[in-house]
């Protein structure tokens, strides 16, 4: 194979890899979405009964929308590129690894928003970097900066506005960003 088709070839897969990202827009809008307002109620109750409460709500409500979206976007997209199998196994991954994350913070009886924010920093990044879509690299990049402020920086009661802050620029703006891209 020469080296010209070897290009020819990543460049395809790169595309495909974009066209894989368009259509997960929604994911990055509804969970921004959800979580952001979220973050912000966790802070306004912390210091009361079961404050904590809004978050798993949230993902419960979360998932369900998710599962049923993907369903009937999985039988209208027909079959999986590459592209789509790597966003899909980054993404699974990190469900994966995010539930494994949420019982240990629990099980050590400390906030989650670090690990949370680190993982959804690095699948963001790993995505908008696959993807060369750099609005979902620098998301990442806040998410990862979240992360850190939360583990060194900024006391519990005020962590679910970081997470906020981080989610709107990690998920949020490139979401719509990515919306009006794939709508333009």
């Amino acid at each position: 194979m020469k080296a010209t088709q070897s290009l020819e070839i990543i460049e395809a897969m790169l595309q495909e890899s974009k066209k894989s990202l368009h259509r997960n827009s929604f994911y990055f809008l509804l969970w921004g979405s959800l979580m952001v307002p979220t973050g912000i109620a966790e802070s306004l109750m912390a210091g009361t009964n079961n404050f904590w409460l809004v978050w798993p709500i949230m993902g419960i409500v979360g998932g369900i929308i998710s599962s049923i979206y993907g369903k009937k976007e999985g039988k209208r997209a027909g079959a999986s590129t590459s592209g789509d199998r790597i966003i899909g196994y980054t993404w699974g991954a990190f469900g994966m690894s995010l539930i494994i994350g949420i019982v240990y913070s629990i099980h050590l009886h400390v906030p989650p928003h670090t690990i949370v924010l680190m993982l959804a920093g690095m699948a963001t990044f790993i995505s908008g970097g696959i993807s060369q879509f750099k609005p979902f690299v620098y998301g990442g990049i806040a998410l990862e900066l979240g992360a850190i402020a939360c583990a060194f920086f900024v006391p519990f009661e005020f962590q679910g506005y970081v997470s906020a802050l981080s989610l709107t620029v990690g998920y949020v703006i490139p979401g719509f960003i990515l919306r009006q891209s794939e709508n333009g």
